[in-house]
């Protein structure tokens, strides 16, 4: 019964914004939307907290320090930067990537191939492994960058 009242009363605060922001130019209702957005986690941050679910206090906590700051918090920053690793903010390679050169016998064990395998066998293989392991699907971007690398090894590019 208390989570039904708090929907009823969420939606009508936002009937309530959404009535205010009509004629409002899109800047300023993205604005206006992002910072009701992050008032709202910031309450549920606190909810979370005083109930004692600090793992998920942590994570809307998060979410509301971006939509109200417009940059990561401290705790989910890395010693990359916000950008990532080789990154800078527009989103281009900073330095090229320092990644050794991957022997041919490795470039076998890591797709799961013997000498001799055909081009066809090593498309497959790696299609195989990317499907597992790409971050798109909660897979690890250095596995994925492995996969590709031994790819390009015994492809010869």
């Amino acid at each position: 019964m208390p989570a039904l009242l708090a929907g009823v009363v969420l939606l009508g605060l936002l009937l309530f914004l959404a009535r205010s922001y009509t004629g409002a130019n899109t800047k300023s209702l993205a604005q206006g939307l992002r910072f009701s957005g992050g008032i709202i986690l910031a309450l549920a941050t606190v909810a979370l907290a005083i109930t004692g679910r600090l793992a998920f206090a942590f994570l809307t906590a998060g979410a509301a320090w971006y939509l109200l700051v417009g940059s990561p918090p401290p705790w989910q920053r890395t010693a990359y930067g916000p950008y990532g690793p080789g990154r800078s903010q527009n989103g281009t390679r900073s330095s090229p990537p320092q990644t050794n050169t991957m022997s041919r016998a490795e470039a076998l064990k890591v797709l799961g191939l013997e000498e001799g395998a055909s081009e066809s066998d090593i498309r497959a293989a790696h299609r195989r492994l990317i499907l597992q392991t790409h971050p798109d699907k909660g897979g690890s971007n250095y596995l994925a960058a492995k996969i590709n690398e031994a790819k390009d090894v015994l492809l010869r590019r």
